[in-house]
């Protein structure tokens, strides 16, 4: 065995020396890191959240409708801005060049084709002039020029109608099934009509040329552009003529034209002109017409004009700011924040991280020195606080924008949840720290600091007590008055927040009248206003779940709870009628006393109602339940006191079975606190001193389990319930019996350390004592006594 001594480092050798560390350094050494980790690692991811929800790397651009500049904004950088007047003329004169699309249906010439031949095998079946038949004559008068005229008025120009008729006839006694005619007609069809006849143009100038069309038969890209004269049916006539005459020459007289052939194709050729209008061919087709305009709208580059730094003005002084210049200042913001390099960007979300950490050190001291410091070390209520802030924050932000311009609505929403559940000290600290954060991150000015602190501010302290169904819109219609009110007077001081309405005529081109400032207040105010009533008035029906999230309740929900017939205080009123009747005179007092101190008399009042509810599983083991028999006489001690101590676990049991809040089931927990159940414990200890073989009694086996009370509400719970139940052991209750038995009790519970953990006062303890012995007292007051009750 080794007889040397181990070497002791030098940390263990000054630590022996018993000197005591400084706090700080002792409270590191004993927390948990791993929980202070995770709990940093909550407020940094919420601190990144911000960061990036906000978008805090780049400018915000600040501007908006109607706003008034003090000064002339001038250009910080170059930039170009286009010409949208400029550049739509631009595309209107290449839309109007543009050829449109028109679709070329061919099916018309074969049924003109047709009817051309039909109606000359009509006239061709006459064997002359004067025999002919009424269809004859009909088919025939079609093809002259005028009504039949005399032989001796006929001339070169004009032959008579005998002259017509024989000619047709010589010409086409070559070609009976007229084969050769159609043959003609197809060329002059190919030739002439291949492009399609139209009569006029069905498009307008400003959806395309006048002068060319892009024709197609089948699909838009076999299109072929042609002239819209080579296709205009009223300029079709000499083509015609000329294309029929050499065709008739080439056909039916070889190499020698006669006077026949030549009249032959006047009456063809006048036959066809006159029933083309009926067969045109060529429809416009719009959807491909506008394929083409769009394309060679897009196509055309737009106009830029170009804005000088230091130079280019933007805006008037005195003058509220319209589309078209907020359209330039937006250009010239976008142009400005994309100059800005890597290090800008960084400096800028570097200087906001540092405000929220300001901030986060503000609200952390005075939750952990003053107000309620598991706001810190609980990781889910942390988590819910941040949560509810960046929600807060990043929603303001987002719906601050021009079109919106409602950032007012979320920071009222969060102002009267977190009066609700935090407290209206606590909220005032942290809405203000809200609306610090909205004003920067939207670059706004001090007015509009000043108008989201009046909505805030009156929002939070209005809120209170939540016992009607409108105390919501009540505060919504105040906090809206008092910011209405403010931001006129801010706006009339400032003179820079100014909204005027479109649309109202000027006194000068630089100045802005006061009633049109009043005006355009007025109206910024009524809008912040009605943000402000609907942001109240649609908290009211999720009341339930905010309650539930962040496990508070508001009077309107004790209030249903402190309704009789609930199903527990039935069954209680049942199984235990000595213990309801307990709860009830509890409550009563015990509201009294809350109330004393500022703390939440309702809530005490029906924590009262429920706090012995676990009573009902064993009602005759609890002297008011009994009639005569106690059953702890056949029990030892110890079993006797698990039995009354496990009257809080059930009651809490039950209370959860039936989703009664949370603070509710923490009174049941808290109202004995670890308090020694002292009848119990005296009658072991005897028993132990009469019998020498049993070992000595600790008073931790007949302490309840706890917690101590948390809250003030609690602490004055378990004081009204110990004096209301020991009250009614006082044979004469007078006034000075009750005040010595409540001093006693009171004492009793501060020297047992009951009233620890819950931050109540001396003070406070006073004014609950005086107000439970005040309370008693009307209980127990002396009657007077009538004739027949007075001793013989």
């Amino acid at each position: 065995m080794n007889g040397q001594t181990k070497t002791r480092t030098r940390q263990e050798r000054i630590e022996s020396l018993g000197i005591p560390k400084p706090k700080m350094v002792q409270w590191w050494i004993d927390s948990d890191k791993a929980d202070w980790a995770v709990r940093i690692l909550i407020g940094l991811s919420a601190a990144i959240a911000l960061l990036v929800v906000c978008r805090t790397w780049e400018p915000r651009f600040a501007y908006r409708t109607g706003m008034i500049p003090v000064r002339d904004i001038i250009a910080r950088v170059n930039f170009e801005v286009e010409n949208q007047i400029e550049t739509e003329a631009l595309r209107l004169q290449k839309v109007r060049e543009v050829p449109v699309y028109y679709r070329n249906w061919k099916a018309p010439l074969e049924q003109l084709r047709a009817r051309l031949k039909n109606r000359l095998f009509v006239i061709l079946d006459a064997q002359s002039l004067k025999e002919m038949n009424e269809e004859e004559r009909k088919a025939f008068e079609e093809f002259v020029a005028v009504a039949a005229v005399t032989p001796e008025s006929a001339t070169a120009d004009q032959p008579s109608a005998d002259q017509q008729f024989s000619a047709l006839k010589a010409v086409f006694a070559s070609d009976p099934e007229l084969e050769k005619l159609d043959t003609a007609i197809k060329n002059l069809q190919k030739d002439e009509f291949d492009n399609g006849l139209l009569q006029s143009i069905k498009h307008q100038p400003e959806q395309g040329s006048q002068r060319f069309i892009r024709v197609y038969s089948t699909e838009p890209s076999d299109a072929v552009e042609v002239t819209v004269d080579d296709v205009q049916i009223a300029l079709m006539k000499p083509k015609i003529e000329s294309m029929l005459a050499e065709e008739f020459r080439s056909l039916f007289g070889g190499q020698v034209e006669t006077d026949q052939h030549r009249l032959v194709a006047q009456m063809v050729s006048r036959w066809i002109d006159k029933r083309l209008p009926e067969y045109e061919t060529l429809s416009y087709d719009d959807e491909a017409s506008g394929k083409a305009r769009a394309e060679i709208a897009a196509s055309v580059p737009p106009v830029m004009k170009k804005f000088y730094a230091g130079q280019s003005e933007l805006a008037d002084a005195g003058e509220p700011l319209d589309g078209h210049e907020l359209r330039l200042l937006h250009m010239e913001h976008l142009q400005w924040t994309n100059y800005r390099g890597a290090i800008d960007r960084i400096a800028r979300v570097a200087a906001y991280g540092g405000m929220i950490a300001a901030l986060y050190l503000l609200c952390g001291s005075y939750i952990l020195f003053v107000d309620d410091r598991t706001l810190v070390f609980d990781r889910v209520k942390l988590s819910k606080l941040l949560f509810l802030f960046v929600c807060t924050i990043g929603i303001s932000y987002w719906v601050a924008s021009d079109k919106y311009r409602s950032e007012l609505a979320p920071l009222v929403i969060a102002s009267i949840i977190t009066a609700i559940v935090y407290g209206r000290d606590l909220s005032l600290l942290l809405m203000s720290a809200a609306i610090i954060s909205v004003t920067l991150f939207l670059n706004e000015g001090l007015s509009h600091l000043v108008m989201l602190a009046a909505a805030v501010t009156t929002s939070t302290l209005l809120t209170g007590r939540i016992r009607t169904q409108s105390h919501l819109l009540f505060v919504g219609g105040v906090a809206a008055a008092v910011t209405f009110l403010t931001v006129v007077g801010v706006g009339i001081v400032t003179g820079d927040t100014t909204t005027i309405p479109t649309g109202v005529e000027r006194l000068a081109p630089t100045t802005v009248s006061f009633l049109e400032v009043l005006n355009g207040l007025a109206q910024e105010g009524l809008r912040a206003g009605a943000f402000i009533v609907i942001s109240a008035a649609a908290l009211t029906p999720i009341l339930p779940l905010i309650e539930k999230a962040f496990g508070v309740q508001t009077d309107l929900s004790l209030l249903s709870l402190s309704d009789a017939s609930h199903p527990l205080l039935r069954r209680l009123a049942q199984r235990a009628p000595g213990t309801y009747n307990h709860s009830i005179n509890v409550a009563s007092i015990a509201e009294a006393a809350a109330d004393a101190i500022g703390a939440n008399g309702l809530l005490v009042r029906v924590g009262a109602y429920f706090h012995d509810i676990g009573k009902m599983f064993k009602p005759e083991y609890f002297i008011e339940n009994q009639s005569g028999v106690n059953q702890h006489d056949s029990l030892q001690p110890a079993m006797s006191t698990l039995v009354i101590i496990a009257h809080v676990k059930d009651g809490a049991d039950l209370a959860r079975n039936h989703h009664l809040p949370q603070p509710l089931i923490d009174l049941i927990m808290q109202h004995h606190g670890t308090t020694l159940v002292e009848y119990f414990f005296n009658e072991a200890a005897k028993r132990s001193e009469d019998n020498p073989n049993e070992k000595q009694v600790s008073d931790k086996d007949f302490r309840y389990p706890g917690p101590k009370p948390q809250t003030l509400e609690a602490a004055v719970m378990m004081l009204a319930d110990t004096v209301e139940s020991a009250s009614r052991t006082l044979v004469d209750p007078t006034p000075a019996r009750i005040q010595n038995l409540v001093d006693q009790i009171a004492q009793k519970k501060m020297a047992d350390g009951q009233f620890d953990e819950c931050g109540l006062t001396f003070q406070q303890l006073n004014l609950v004592r005086k107000s439970l012995v005040k309370s008693l007292t009307a209980i127990y007051h002396a009657r007077v006594k009538y004739p027949s009750q007075q001793p013989a």
